[in-house]
């Protein structure tokens, strides 16, 4: 009797240290939240790119918001996501340098919906190699050599150069059309590209670091070919259904890649978590605020105007008649993308403390530029061009102090994720706000004509946003009372 009293107090005080220990595990969210989260969180980007974005620095949005997804679901400390952030945007805005407009538009007639197809199909693809390859690389970076990452992203930009050169300029396989205005196209280069420097890092980094840039790229390329190639079919039912109310087929195009795209590049954070883990990198060094915010002001005037003009100033001086020579597609490289890319990257390897500013930042700042332009060619609105520029200065300087305010703070993470979506998500309603009421875009007849052609997209906007914040609210709670357990 002793013996059972004794063995059952025993077996009760052990019970209780498992449970105290099991409380104290932080809780690892689910497989469906790793599809859904960064998949809903790159619906909702890549809507907003098709709307107050475009290009490269518009694809930014949904690169920014896919890292901050995905290191939300892998409790990254804000020192290392910031970073990784960066190579977001510089992975996923990298493919926004392909043109794929009238690829789209094979895609209403039946005769060239095959053709149409492989494109997207393609196209998606190469935007998710590269997208997937660099995101992956911004998850390892700290266990690299700078020199490294900054070399791979080099051999990146040569084998940009090569593939259009080699196959695009010549147009041995081109998905745009050859006839009516043609399109520079670019996915070839793309392609060689990140050929290029997943190949360089096979031989450069150790096994087990490399498979996750595999991962990375294999499913990021999976999952942008589905996405693309499945979502370009919205197209082809629209051209089916002319008569509908419904009318925002290219948008339902952009969700679904999004989606989709998002929740490839989820999975392969799930089927990662456990190598990536969370680094202890020393919190960067902080400057003051006034200078924080003096300094990207600056670098959003390089970005977005200094260097583009001087390099269109340069070249326009070398070819004046528009001849075409080798210098030209010299300093063409450094108009491109993948050259700001490297930039961004070699800023924030450097100057880490700088990384959130480069992320967040400079993703909004292009879409007052966007919406500013969009009020330039419409005759019921005369902005000056120097009025423009002082309202996008003025917002993009409103974000930065915004972003250094919420760097410093403790739910550093969180505070910055809501401030990206709600900051790009008020751009597009001030956008349309502006074609309903100033510009007098849009003409509807009674209430369903409003809520389905004109509002519908802005609703989706909306509802994601609402989500994307809601479920980044309580993960990051549950990061907080797990990293409370943990110190008790």
């Amino acid at each position: 009797m002793i013996f059972l009293i004794v063995f059952g107090l025993k077996f009760n005080s052990i019970a209780k240290n498992q449970l105290r220990l099991m409380q104290k595990q932080p809780s690892i969210p689910t497989l469906s939240l790793f599809l859904f989260f960064p998949g809903v969180a790159m619906l909702l980007g890549w809507g907003l790119r098709g709307y107050i974005g475009g290009g490269p620095f518009g694809a930014m949005i949904p690169g920014a918001m896919v890292a901050l997804a995905i290191g939300i679901l892998l409790r990254l400390r804000p020192s290392f996501l910031s970073m990784v952030v960066v190579f977001g945007v510089v992975g996923i805005g990298l493919g926004g340098e392909m043109t794929y407009g009238q690829t789209l538009g094979f895609l209403r007639d039946p005769d060239t919906l095959w053709w149409g197809s492989i494109g997207t199909t393609v196209k998606g693809a190469v935007w998710g190699l590269g997208g997937g390859a660099l995101l992956g690389l911004g998850l390892i970076h700290h266990q690299l050599k700078k020199s490294t990452v900054v070399l791979s992203l080099v051999l990146l930009i040569v084998g940009l150069v090569l593939g259009i050169a080699l196959i695009n300029a010549p147009q041995l396989i081109y998905f745009s059309d050859p006839v009516s205005k043609p399109r520079s196209e670019s996915w070839a280069g793309l392609l060689l590209g990140a050929l290029a420097l997943i190949g360089y890092l096979r031989f450069t980094i150790e096994k087990p670091l490399f498979r996750l840039i595999v991962r990375f790229s294999s499913y990021g390329l999976i999952a942008g070919g589905l996405g693309f190639g499945l979502g370009g079919l919205w197209i082809f039912l629209g051209s089916l259904l002319p008569e509908v109310l419904f009318k925002s087929w290219w948008k339902m195009m952009e969700f679904s890649f999004g989606f989709l795209f998002g929740a490839g590049l989820g999975y392969a954070a799930w089927k990662s978590r456990k190598e990536i883990g969370d680094p202890d990198i020393e919190a960067p060094k902080t400057i003051s605020l006034g200078l924080e915010w003096l300094l990207s002001g600056i670098l959003v005037a390089l970005v977005y105007y200094v260097f583009p003009w001087l390099v269109d100033a340069i070249t326009n001086t070398l070819y004046p008649d528009g001849d075409r020579g080798v210098l030209l597609h010299f300093f063409q490289v450094f108009d491109s993308y993948a050259f700001y890319g490297l930039v961004f990257v070699v800023i924030a390897l450097y100057r880490s403390a700088w990384a959130w500013q480069v992320g967040i930042t400079l993703t909004f700042c292009h879409t007052a530029i966007d919406y500013m332009r969009d009020l330039r060619p419409s005759p019921e609105v005369e902005v000056s061009a120097w009025i423009q520029v002082f309202v996008v200065f003025l917002s993009t300087l409103l974000v930065a102090y915004l972003v250094a305010v919420s760097s410093r703070k403790e739910e550093v993470i969180y505070s910055l994720f809501q401030l990206l979506i709600w900051s790009t998500v008020g751009v597009a309603f001030v956008s349309l706000l502006s074609d309903i009421f100033i510009e007098g875009a849009f003409r509807f007849q009674g209430l369903p004509d409003l809520l389905v052609r004109v509002l519908f997209v802005h609703f989706v906007f909306l509802a994601s946003a609402l989500y994307v914040s809601l479920q980044a609210k309580r993960l990051n709670s549950e990061s907080i009372s797990s990293a409370n357990l943990l110190a008790s």
